[in-house]
């Protein structure tokens, strides 16, 4: 009898492999796994973690668990229970990812020690510090994430990057308060962003498009300092096939005692 059991078992887990469909507790399966019944799924990895995966962005595997997990679905039920997965990630109860309802603002405000943030040539980046840390994650409105990178003691670069897994078309326009500068890109296609060790590192300062990154401002750097703060202000379109949505971010830093305070926003206008 334990013989037998042992034999079942393997043959369960094994089940995709020598027929269609498994059920478990049921006798008639519908899909290639089919569960009636309570699951549970446990040590799931937070999004924006580091070092929490083994699968490259490619969807090979990797060496070690080495690899961030950035979530760019969500997923769904039917009235069956069959899973099933929309692009992007919900944006209820303040969370500040997916597709913002028309007129809705998602605001972050972060404090990080001036050793962190001033670190230059990009090597700090607030999304990593705010995932490390267990801070609310970044406004990301269609895949397309809000971000800043450190650029030394003076200055900081706000960016843009396409958490996505598919290429994004995007336009920005770009107004700085403090220095009267403009910015205007249109129709770029950003790559998804591997989110490798040197991603932001070796495409400082302006980041591109290959890289699943950009640099808003005019110059690519931003006053810290409280006495020179500038609101960046930055109209974003995101466009899905006949669809353009229209987001404006703000990104407000200013220096406190021992740390830069980091203000952001996002606004859907359309």
């Amino acid at each position: 009898m334990k013989k037998n059991a042992i034999v079942t078992a393997v043959l369960l887990l094994l089940g995709t492999a020598l027929s269609a469909q498994v059920g478990i507790n049921t006798a008639a399966p519908t899909e290639i796994m089919d569960v009636n019944g309570t699951v549970r799924v446990r040590d799931l990895p937070l999004n924006g973690s580091a070092n929490a995966i083994s699968t490259k962005p490619d969807g090979t595997k990797s060496t070690a668990k080495d690899q961030p997990f950035i979530a760019t679905k969500t997923v769904v039920v039917d009235n069956n229970g069959v899973l099933g997965y929309v692009n992007g990630l919900p944006s209820a109860s303040g969370s500040g990812s997916g597709t913002l309802n028309v007129g809705e603002t998602i605001a972050r405000v972060y404090s990080v020690p001036n050793a962190t943030a001033t670190q230059g040539s990009g090597r700090f980046r607030l999304g990593a510090y705010a995932a490390a840390n267990g801070l609310p994650a970044l406004p990301v409105m269609d895949g397309i994430q809000m971000d800043l990178l450190g650029y030394d003691s003076t200055y900081y670069v706000p960016i843009i990057i396409n958490t996505s897994s598919s290429p994004q078309n995007v336009s920005f326009q770009t107004f700085a308060t403090q220095v009267n500068e403009n910015r205007t890109l249109l129709n770029n296609t950003l790559q998804p962003c591997p989110f490798l060790i040197n991603t932001f590192t070796a495409n400082f300062n302006d980041g591109n498009n290959n890289a699943g990154w950009r640099g808003v401002d005019s110059n690519n750097i931003v006053f810290w300092s409280t006495s020179a703060a500038e609101v960046e202000t930055t109209n974003l379109q995101v466009m899905s096939g006949n669809t353009y949505r229209w987001y404006e971010l703000k990104w407000w830093c200013m220096e406190t005692t021992g740390s830069k305070r980091i203000f952001l926003a996002v606004t859907r206008f359309a």
